[in-house]
This record gives C-alpha cells, sequence and structure tokens, in this order.
C-alpha cells in the first residue's frame, strides 16, 4: 500500500501539467490536426461564435464543448473549466 501511495505520488509530480484554459487548448488542438477557425465554423455552423469564443468574448457552450471534444480529441471535462472574458470595447 505504502509503495502504491509513493508511485502516484512520484507520477503526479512528474506529470504535474500547468493549467491551461479551454480556448488555448483549443487553439493548440487546431494546429495540430492542421485545421483553423473556419474548420471550426463549418463543424460548429456559425463563424462569428467560433470567432468570438477564440477571442475570447464568449464563451463555449455545451453544445460547442461536446462538438470540439469530439474534433479535437480534447476530454470534454478539459473544456468546461471558466475562462476570463475579454470586454466587448
Amino acid at each position: 500500500m505504502l509503495l502504491v501511495h509513493l508511485m502516484l505520488e512520484y507520477e503526479n509530480k512528474l506529470w504535474d501539467l500547468p493549467e491551461v484554459d479551454p480556448i488555448e487548448i483549443i487553439k493548440i488542438r487546431i494546429q495540430d490536426f492542421g485545421y483553423n477557425a473556419a474548420t471550426l465554423a463549418k463543424e460548429y455552423g456559425d463563424k462569428g461564435t467560433v470567432s468570438k469564443v477564440l477571442n475570447y468574448k464568449q464563451s463555449l457552450s455545451l453544445s460547442m464543448i461536446r462538438k470540439f471534444s469530439q474534433l479535437l480529441k480534447i476530454p470534454a471535462e478539459w473544456l468546461i473549466k471558466e475562462c476570463p472574458l475579454k470586454n466587448a470595447g
């Protein structure tokens, strides 16, 4: 039991990744797959909304989280986290 605890503690320290907001994760995966914002807009169906989300002016909706999770192979729980939005002005 102690060995398991020590192994888990070691792995948590070794693989402790920095917090990344959902929009940055999406942007990284867009690059990984060679996609662009238009690809996401085609999948989601609304270019304006996708643009607002990628520019931190609107939050991800549940339907966006579902679609982008599937398209970009991102666990949905990574996309649920709130991130600060920029003022429209």
